[in-house]
């Protein structure tokens, strides 16, 4: 671990250098997940031309390596220079309501950079519960935690312990942070929808946490606004009750206006992940 702490006390400067290397190497040399890449691409903007997909994959490995050394950097970076790159747009919307003693449901998708939306929330007046799933590297793991958690105020949870610690601190005035756009290991019980042109599968759990405790939920959008620089908006999706809000509607909510972000900031989207590898099952059943 001493070495990856290592790597975050260089400067900025030198680490985009590394990046901007690193992306080079990723699409020329290492083909890192590029036909995953390509796919989810051509996929998501069936109108793009072969040599359009391949000028949004290139700008996808410059974001994707800028992401990485920024995590890095995340291991030391300070507070005060964390406060000038993060910029938090309509907090106060999540502010009113814990003002309240109302907890709400945060969700987002896998844009920007979300290690340092992490570390920047726990500079924020407000409580954060970060929901987070554990890597299969140890190392890795630990690593992560620590970065995430040293600014301290925020509460991490793994995501296999989300319902009891939920329910342990339903009356706490907090935000719950969930990124809801992971692939759903059971597509047999996920809610699916079309989500950039293509059936997409997605947990139930933000629409079951908001519907079960009675929470508003808040959409956060992360973008990158220059090299090193984001801008963190919080926007309101719904709010109780939801007794006449028919089941799965929160979820559409989410998918239509994550969707409308990425359409909008094609570039900063995970691209790399397996979004769509799971096929919609012929008896899909939600359990709600």
């Amino acid at each position: 671990m001493f070495f990856l702490k290592l790597i975050g006390h260089l400067p900025l400067f030198v680490l985009y250098r590394i990046a901007t290397l690193s992306k080079w190497l990723l699409y020329f040399v290492f083909s890192y997940r590029k036909k995953v890449i390509a796919n989810n691409i051509k996929n998501s903007f069936p109108e793009l031309s072969n040599s359009q997909v391949n000028a949004l994959t290139i700008k996808f490995y410059g974001y994707f390596t800028d992401l990485m050394v920024e995590f890095f950097r995340g291991s030391a970076i300070s507070k005060k220079e964390m406060l000038g790159r993060v910029n938090l747009v309509n907090e106060q919307i999540i502010t009113n309501y814990l003002d309240k003693g109302i907890p709400v449901v945060l969700v987002g998708g896998h844009q920007g950079n979300w290690e340092w939306a992490v570390q920047r929330l726990a500079l924020s007046e407000n409580l954060y519960d970060i929901v987070y799933q554990k890597l299969s590297s140890p190392l890795f793991n630990d690593f992560t935690f620590w970065v995430r958690s040293r600014f301290g105020s925020n509460v991490l949870i793994e995501k296999r312990e989300t319902v009891v610690l939920a329910r342990d601190r339903k009356n706490i005035p907090r935000a719950i942070c969930l990124a809801a756009d992971q692939s759903p290991s059971k597509p047999e019980s996920a809610y699916w929808t079309n989500f950039l042109n293509q059936p997409t599968g997605f947990f139930t759990g933000m629409e079951r946490f908001a519907r079960e405790y009675q929470y508003p939920v808040i959409f956060v959008e992360l973008i990158r606004i220059k090299r090193g620089y984001y801008t963190m908006s919080f926007e309101e999706l719904i709010q109780p009750s939801y007794e006449n809000v028919e089941k799965g509607a929160i979820i559409e909510l989410f998918a239509r206006r994550l969707e409308k972000s990425v359409l909008k900031y094609p570039n900063q989207y995970l691209w790399s992940h397996k979004r769509w590898k799971h096929e919609k099952p012929v008896n899909a059943t939600i359990k709600w």
